[in-house]
């Protein structure tokens, strides 16, 4: 069953995965002066005790002196964490916030207890001395006021995704006066057919469904010719199965994006996986990809090519998926427009509103094995699908047949049906007046057939 569009957030810990290779560099720079820095303040509270002579000046100097340093190193976390979110170029959203304090300052704070009493431990048997308060009570301290700056801190981070919240809030919709004099077609925003997690996920099992000796596999190739001129072409090879279920992923997630035709979409999101790689320099990776240049001579000239070449695209496909989760990526789907659906929204906006409720109001909602059919063509027509491939992917809906067909002598499935000559002209004519149903409607009612909302908002003509 097809979903309307939600918006799906990355978790704090795919946030975190993001953040954690450079945070742990930027620790490492730092990280033994931090240490020579506790060690000096650790026996300088022994010093002072001894200068006092007061022993029981050593637990409550100590804890809140580990306290202090606790929270040293939560500042300057929180900053280095915020300052390699802006370098990667993402915007900060409530799960980084979170992946912060539950990936970053909880297991530090934990850290820094564990080794409060480790040390004190170890103090103890080189010294031989004995501390007044007792162990127990000092480490029951210690918890206590480690308790208490974790609470703050997830106060102050809850404050701050706030914030970053109201920063970050549009203006509301209803204050935006629509121009209903311009007769440009709208894009048509429709559900999605699958989340930006689901994509990741089925790029995912393609990368681990695959033959191991027929891998999904791309070349990109870019000739440069001793005109000047550039050319660039993908090629997708690999098990053939696995080849089209990933170029219809790809189709999908390129609407995704915004590319609103059904030609070329595999090279576009193949183009945005490329320039992502470039930007994150796993096209160096040699693990990833491969960056041969080679020369081709063509009418006694020399041409430079230069390729990248990967065995990995599905698996890096969905680590995009991923990045574009923590981007924050709208899930919503840009519909491919067609001649007929401009034409349809030019007539909405010449009859006007009032026109246009009077004649739905006529019209009568379909059967519920109609809404079924509706919605399969529907989400078929998003991928762009024709000829065989079309029915393949209306079959994967299980759509309900009329009697008629039935009757008829109905071979079981539009695939089988599909090489009759007989049968295909039926389907290419069903598919023909749904997809006239689909122009003539508002999105609203597109948005109601696709997740089948309600049969209510689904008023359509029956036309039979």
């Amino acid at each position: 069953m097809l979903h309307t569009a939600r918006v799906v957030s990355p978790t704090s810990m795919q946030v975190w995965k993001l953040i954690e290779q450079d945070y742990t560099l930027r620790l490492s720079l730092v990280a033994n002066e931090w240490a020579t820095e506790h060690l000096k303040a650790w026996n300088a509270v022994f010093a002072e005790g001894r200068k006092r002579g007061n022993a029981g000046y050593y637990g409550p100097a100590l804890v809140e002196m580990e306290i202090a340093d606790a929270n040293k190193r939560a500042e300057w976390s929180y900053q280095t964490c915020c300052e390699i979110w802006e370098v990667q170029g993402r915007l900060k959203s409530r799960p980084f916030f979170r992946a912060i304090f539950d990936w970053c300052l909880q297991p530090m704070f934990s850290t820094r207890e564990a080794c409060f009493k480790s040390r004190l431990e170890l103090h103890r048997k080189r010294t031989a001395a004995r501390i007044p308060q007792g162990r127990s009570a000092i480490g029951g301290h210690m918890k206590r006021e480690i308790g208490k700056i974790r609470a703050e801190w997830n106060t102050k981070l809850e404050i701050a995704a706030r914030d970053n919240e109201y920063r970050q809030q549009r203006t509301p919709t209803q204050d935006l006066k629509p121009d209903r004099t311009s007769t440009a077609p709208i894009p048509v925003v429709i559900g999605p057919v699958f989340t930006w997690k689901e994509l990741e996920t089925r790029f995912e099992n393609i990368q681990s469904k695959a033959p191991v000796r027929h891998k999904i596999s791309v070349w990109f190739t870019v000739t440069k010719s001793h005109s000047g001129s550039v050319t660039e072409e993908w090629k997708v090879e690999g098990n053939s199965a696995c080849r089209v279920e990933f170029e219809k992923l790809a189709s999908i997630a390129a609407r995704k994006l915004g590319y609103t035709t059904s030609e070329n979409a595999t090279k576009y999101w193949l183009d945005r996986v490329r320039e992502w790689m470039q930007r994150e320099r796993l096209d160096k990776n040699r693990e990833l990809a491969w960056l041969p240049t080679g020369y081709e001579d063509f009418q006694g000239h020399r041409d430079t090519t230069q390729h990248l070449f990967t065995e990995r695209i599905a698996e890096l496909s969905a680590k995009f998926c991923l990045n574009l989760m923590a981007d924050d990526t709208p899930e919503s789907v840009i519909a491919v427009p067609s001649e007929r659906s401009k034409i349809a929204e030019r007539r909405s906006n010449e009859w006007g509103e009032r026109e246009h409720g009077r004649a739905s109001a006529s019209k009568r909602p379909p059967s519920r094995s109609k809404l079924a059919l509706m919605r399969a063509v529907f989400a078929t027509l998003q991928t762009g699908d024709e000829g065989l491939k079309y029915c393949r992917t209306v079959d994967s809906y299980k759509p309900p047949v009329s009697q008629g067909w039935k009757d008829a002598g109905w071979p079981g499935s539009y695939a089988k049906a599909y090489p009759d000559p007989k049968w295909a002209k039926k389907i290419q004519n069903q598919k023909s007046k749904i997809r006239r149903q689909f122009d003539a409607m508002t999105p609203k009612e597109r948005s109601a057939i696709i997740g089948g909302v309600s049969r209510q908002l689904a008023v359509l003509a029956d036309g039979e």
